[in-house]
């Protein structure tokens, strides 16, 4: 890697391992540390199945999220849970920079990633805090070569080391959760979101082989907004 990329990434990571609310860095280290072969290795993997060969030769969209259209859907279903997601975080996905890449092209994995990284967020249960976006990047370290994801869980590890440790429960249950919950799902890559609004999700997460189970509950913890992108 070119050491001033390499810089730059290890500085974000050290001020993302000490606030973790530092969304901004966490995409400089999402487009520091992109690079072709990466994206080859996900793409590579992704196409073994036919749902995400499919996405990729094809360029499967989320598209323009309408939250005004998608709360008028009924009570429960994926996109209305989705667009409470967003209102309730105070998330504009008009805000959020997703790469426009076309079908075909390797960079559209990080297209794919980053657009649907908030349904997966519904779709497996897990928070916005700090141990709910770890926890959904070992799900995503479970399903992908995601050497992002693997980055972002190793800064959550130093945050521990370093500022919080006591967060050590609600982090490492989360991870743990997230890796097998990972595991024992299908594929999320080129799952067609946008043809689901008005599924309900909890039939949206069979469809998948998401099944949630919750840990007893974890003695309290500093919890902060820290939202991740793939």
């Amino acid at each position: 890697m070119n050491p001033i990329k390499t810089v730059r990434i290890l500085t974000s990571f050290w001020r993302l391992s000490q606030d973790p609310n530092r969304l901004d860095e966490v995409f400089a280290i999402a487009d520091s540390g992109s690079n072709l072969a990466i994206m080859e290795e996900v793409k590579a993997f992704v196409c073994r199945d036919p749902q995400g060969k499919r996405a990729f030769d094809t360029g499967v969209r989320v598209g323009i999220i309408d939250l005004a259209a998608l709360r008028t859907l009924p009570a429960g279903t994926l996109g209305r849970v989705f667009a409470e997601h967003l209102i309730d975080n105070n998330l504009d996905p008009a805000s959020i920079p997703v790469p426009s890449f076309p079908a075909g092209d390797v960079r559209y994995v990080k297209t794919h990633l980053r657009e649907t990284h908030d349904i997966w967020h519904i779709a497996t249960g897990f928070n916005t805090d700090v141990a709910g976006e770890i926890g959904l990047q070992a799900f995503y370290l479970a399903q992908l070569p995601s050497r992002l994801s693997a980055v972002l869980i190793s800064m959550a590890f130093l945050h521990l080391a370093t500022k919080n440790i006591g967060a050590r429960d609600a982090i490492m249950t989360e991870v743990m959760r997230g890796w097998a919950l990972g595991k024992r799902a299908k594929p999320f890559f080129g799952f067609a979101w946008a043809e689901h609004w008005a599924t309900p999700l909890a039939e949206v997460r069979k469809l998948l082989g998401v099944e949630l189970v919750r840990e007893a509950a974890l003695p309290e913890t500093q919890t902060y907004v820290f939202h991740s992108a793939a």
